[in-house]
């Protein structure tokens, strides 16, 4: 990515707070930037249209709200410095069960993930996945892990559909050993996914509404 383009989007995520909304005009950007008041506005025209901001005119500014692209890309870039500087990441997610739908089974029993899934992680999961709702306290904590390379799992076609990559995480449960796992091209959600080669529901006697702790190391 052009050098302009990731030092604007990190000046404003810093101006724009929690709510990632910010107030700005293209010679406010400018002059933060020491560009022209022309690159600028090239600047916020190319984040607008490749879904890095949403913007709105309000008077002589602009109101500029980043999505998620945006705050993916400032994690990848958070989790790459780590990478380089060799700073081990262990991370601590809380939250409660969940009711899920039922689509865990279908996806992880087919023979295209089953068979990575043993490969890569070393175990034959259990067909289903454990829901979890992440409390708000940890999204950053959730967010920095979901733009995280994990353990890359490949996505296949089995003649009738095709089904997208997923990428996994290692973690555990009161020292069961588990993995988080995300579908690569979903947008976010506060709710993970977490399979292992136990029933995690009967092996922690969780029920709906239980709370859990995960620890999870994306140094896979």
């Amino acid at each position: 990515m052009d050098y302009n383009v990731y030092n604007a989007i990190k000046i404003l995520k810093n101006k724009s707070g929690s709510k990632n909304v910010v107030f700005i005009s293209s010679a406010e950007l400018a002059k933060e930037m020491k560009i022209s008041q022309q690159t600028a506005s090239r600047i916020i025209i190319n984040l607008y249209r490749n879904k890095f901001i949403d913007r709105t005119m309000d008077n002589r500014k602009q109101k500029i709200i980043l999505l998620e692209k945006s705050l993916d890309l400032l994690y990848y870039e958070l989790n790459e410095l780590h990478s380089i500087l060799e700073m081990h990441q262990n991370f601590e997610l809380g939250g409660n069960v969940k009711n899920g739908l039922g689509e865990g089974k279908y996806y992880i029993s087919k023979e295209g993930y089953m068979k990575q899934f043993e490969e890569k992680l070393g175990i034959k999961p259990y067909p289903g996945t454990l829901n979890v709702k992440v409390n708000g306290e940890y999204e950053n904590i959730l967010r920095s892990i979901r733009s995280a390379d994990g353990i890359h799992i490949e996505g296949f076609n089995d003649n009738e559909r095709t089904f997208g990559g997923v990428k996994c995480f290692k973690a555990h449960i009161d020292g069961i050993k588990c993995f988080l796992i995300f579908p690569e091209r979903s947008s976010y959600t506060d709710v993970i996914e977490i399979i292992a080669d136990i029933y995690l529901r009967d092996e922690l006697k969780l029920k709906d509404g239980s709370e859990l702790k995960v620890n999870v190391d994306i140094d896979n």
